[in-house]
């Protein structure tokens, strides 16, 4: 676990460098909210409720979702373990002393980390820039289950990207899994629209899905529009789906490693 957490540090102290990409993401927190600004601000001329929402409803749930998008890092690593791979160089993940998964996932935190500093800064400059006065639940439990099903989801989502990096080890070209997937998570974690605002149907199958649970439920919870039970069935869902994706990354990999004959390190 200690070495885990020096990894974690590592990569923290790293994003020192890329001053410039920390600077864009706050940029880009800040951008989702002008959208939201604009876009719903003529959607909710001469009308007080859309789908449910307020228009400060609607601008709190954009700030709030921004700033858990912003603390999704998974996305690179899905790129970055496909790259390794193809060019022979996973290899030096065979004989280091820390096991793949966990070491991309202690990398991934260390950058979320240091992501969060200026992702809250750039949420406190949205507040006060766009008026916005967002109405956080008080409820004890409720804000627990918000930083459980964050922290859970955001481990999700790192073995789920991993999972969709290793299969370079069996396709010589995983882009299309990245594009295909890039777009639906975008859709499906809520971080385009509000998932409350689609058809029914559509937002039954959503629920037995974890990405529900990396953004839109934790939002929703936090603004005290769902209920407590909604949260912890979330958190079920994705426990579920946590353990599922783990025996399935563990099993590809062990069964694909033995083919992989790259030698770089």
């Amino acid at each position: 676990m200690k070495k885990y957490l020096e990894i974690t540090k590592t990569q923290f102290k790293s994003q020192l460098v890329y001053r410039f990409d920390v600077a864009l993401t706050a940029v880009g927190t800040i951008g989702r909210v002008l959208f939201a600004f604009i876009l719903w601000g003529a959607i909710f001329e001469g009308r007080d409720v859309v789908g449910g929402f307020t228009y400060q409803t609607m601008l709190a749930y954009y700030l709030v979702s921004s700033f858990l998008t912003s603390l999704e890092m998974s996305e690179g690593i899905s790129r970055e373990v496909a790259e390794l791979i193809r060019g022979g160089k996973f290899s030096k993940f065979m004989v280091i002393p820390s096991s793949p998964l966990p070491h991309f996932m202690a990398q991934n935190f260390g950058k979320a980390a240091y992501y969060a500093i200026f992702s809250a800064i750039a949420t406190v400059v949205s507040l006060f820039v766009f008026h916005i006065t967002p109405s956080i639940t008080g409820d004890i439990p409720s804000l627990l289950c918000v930083v459980a099903m964050v922290l859970l989801g955001l481990t999700f989502m790192v073995v789920y990207q991993f999972f969709i990096g290793i299969l370079a080890f069996k396709f010589q070209d995983v882009d299309f899994f990245l594009r295909v997937q890039g777009a639906l998570l975008t859709f499906a974690t809520g971080s385009m629209i509000p998932l409350s605002l689609l058809p029914a149907p559509v937002l039954w199958v959503l629920r037995f899905l974890p990405f529900t649970y990396v953004t839109y439920t934790p939002t929703m919870l936090l603004l005290g529009e769902i209920s407590l039970s909604e949260g912890i069935f979330g958190l079920g869902v994705l426990a579920v789906w946590l353990a599922a994706m783990t025996l399935l990354v563990y099993s590809t990999y062990r069964r694909f490693r033995i083919k992989f004959d790259g030698v770089g390190i």
